[in-house]
């Protein structure tokens, strides 16, 4: 990690630039003046801004999906342009005082600013997909503390200082702008799969599931809470002065936890604690919503900063493992995320209407959201259970071999068992297809698929054939040529700065795939085909 910290450059974290411009525009009422400062009009350029952004999303990713080098080809400074732009027609909508011209000023500006933060919520996922997870674990979450840190010294520079809010925040798609260009160069080839199609993409998403249906309720919450507090205190700024300083807390919490436990814990596993928290959070809603919907507000603002993190993070590991584009996977996370979002807003928009708000209103939403969130719960405990099962089924006996007594599972693994490795792992490229089944009596599968060559093979073209034959992750072809050599899961996980549990999990993957029952087998296939 430290090897990390040392190689971070700026341009690695330039998503800040563009998703604190994204925050202040959607969270912040700063860049709107005079009569279009309404809680009204705000909700109204959040709700018009989100559908083009969404919109945006599935447009570029179906045509990324058929060939994901498409990305190189999108005009990024066109992108960066219409974000200056939409900010800029939001801005200057407020000075006009005939209805109709700062109407469509307005919802022009939220269609330009949607149609920008589409591309680079896009491709910035594409990057960091291409990028080790051992890098993304780390430079995730400091990218969201700069974030943080930007949000809070613009706002306050507009406040405090009278600063124009605009002239603050037309630097900041630039300056992503210029730090994706120079990543980019950095991996021009995008070490995709050599065969990206549908079906590749499908097991990508079916691994973030889990992942996908609670960004959903939660994104869901999160509208509704975000829409009641505004309404609430007749602001957006009002309602997000709070929330400011604890998205900087648990930015800085995240930062933290990467760095000092990160042989121990990793973001995939804080999905699993920041779920719980919010679930409580949720049961005792009811009882503070009416009396502080601020500091309520905060909180969720905080859970769902942190959840963002983990969004960013599952997205762009994902999209490495699988070899595909990160653009495709984070479209349709992202997309879905806004979508549930925009439920919460106008759930919490007809909840405002009605007088006096019933509280019995406010506790079904409090009890359909724990409802939600404790059967995903179920699912990932009942999954989990499962895989220990599995576990526990390969562990070798006296002689060291391994009897399972189950048949070959899924190759798509669970998106919350991901984990990080550092960024020296020697890499391989992904499987586009299985060995092909022999006919041959007495013949294994593994041994059906071994090339007959007269020529030896290096040892890397072997674990990449391997890989490619068996549909190994990016992650599991790392392990394997430690696995070939005979290392220990412990000398493996210090190798690759992963927890032990970790590497059993993916030795236990590469066994099943190969539909074999040790590790000397294994050995005694990688030694076939050289």
């Amino acid at each position: 990690m430290r090897m990390v910290w040392k190689t971070l450059r700026l341009r690695h974290i330039g998503l800040a630039f563009f998703w604190a411009c994204s925050m202040l525009t959607f969270r912040s009422s700063i860049l709107l003046v005079g009569s279009a400062n309404t809680p009204e009009i705000e909700t109204l350029v959040v709700i018009a801004s989100f559908v083009v952004n969404m919109t945006v999303l599935f447009a570029i990713a179906a045509r990324i999906e058929g060939n994901p080098h498409a990305f190189e080809r999108l005009p990024a400074g066109l992108f960066c342009a219409s974000i200056i732009v939409g900010i800029s027609l939001l801005h200057g909508a407020g000075y006009f005082e005939t209805d109709v011209v700062r109407l469509v000023m307005l919802f022009a500006g939220a269609a330009f600013s949607g149609i920008g933060y589409g591309y680079f919520w896009g491709g910035w996922a594409e990057y960091l997909g291409r990028m080790h997870p051992s890098r993304t674990s780390f430079y995730i979450p400091v990218a969201f503390l700069l974030t943080a840190a930007l949000f809070i010294a613009i706002s306050f520079a507009t406040e405090m200082a009278g600063i124009p809010a605009l002239l603050l925040m037309i630097p900041l798609p630039l300056l992503s702008l210029v730090c994706l260009l120079r990543c980019r160069r950095e991996v021009p080839d995008g070490h995709y799969a050599r065969s990206t199609g549908s079906k590749r993409y499908l097991s990508a998403i079916t691994s973030l599931i889990t992942l996908i249906v609670a960004s959903l309720v939660l994104s869901c919450l999160f509208g509704f809470v975000w829409e009641y507090a505004v309404l609430s205190v007749g602001s957006v700024n009002e309602a997000h002065q709070t929330p400011l300083v604890a998205n900087l807390v648990v930015a800085v919490g995240l930062v933290g936890l990467v760095l000092y436990a990160h042989k121990r814990i990793d973001l995939a596993l804080a999905f699993r604690v920041i779920v719980p928290v919010i679930v409580l959070l949720f049961v005792i809603l009811p009882f503070f919503w009416d009396t502080n919907p601020i500091m309520l507000n905060a909180v969720m603002s905080a859970c769902y900063g942190a959840f963002d993190v983990i969004i960013w993070y599952m997205v762009a590991s994902t999209a490495y493992d699988f070899a595909v584009s990160g653009f495709v996977i984070g479209a349709i996370v992202r997309a879905l995320s806004i979508l549930a979002r925009l439920v919460g807003i106008g759930i919490g928009y007809v909840v405002m209407l009605i007088p006096d708000h019933p509280p019995v209103l406010i506790i079904g939403v409090s009890i359909g959201a724990v409802y939600a969130l404790a059967m995903i719960a179920l699912f990932n405990r009942g999954r989990r259970a499962r895989a220990g099962h599995k576990v526990d089924e390969v562990q070798p006996d006296a002689q060291g071999v391994v009897h399972p007594d189950s048949s070959l599972s899924s190759a798509v693994g669970a998106a919350s068992d991901l984990p990080a490795a550092s960024a020296d792992a020697p890499g391989t490229t992904m499987a586009v297809a299985p060995g092909p089944p022999s006919d041959t009596p007495g013949l294994s599968a593994a041994d059906a698929s071994v090339p007959h060559t007269d020529a030896p093979l290096s040892p890397e073209a072997v674990f990449e054939m391997i890989a490619e034959d068996y549909s190994l992750t990016r992650r599991e072809a790392e392990v394997l040529p430690y696995l070939a050599r005979g290392r220990s899961a412990k000398v493996i996980a210090d190798a690759l700065y992963v927890s032990e549990n970790t590497i059993r999990t993916h030795t236990r993957r590469i066994l099943e795939k190969t539909d074999l029952h040790s590790k000397q087998q294994l050995i005694d296939l990688i030694d076939q085909y050289q």
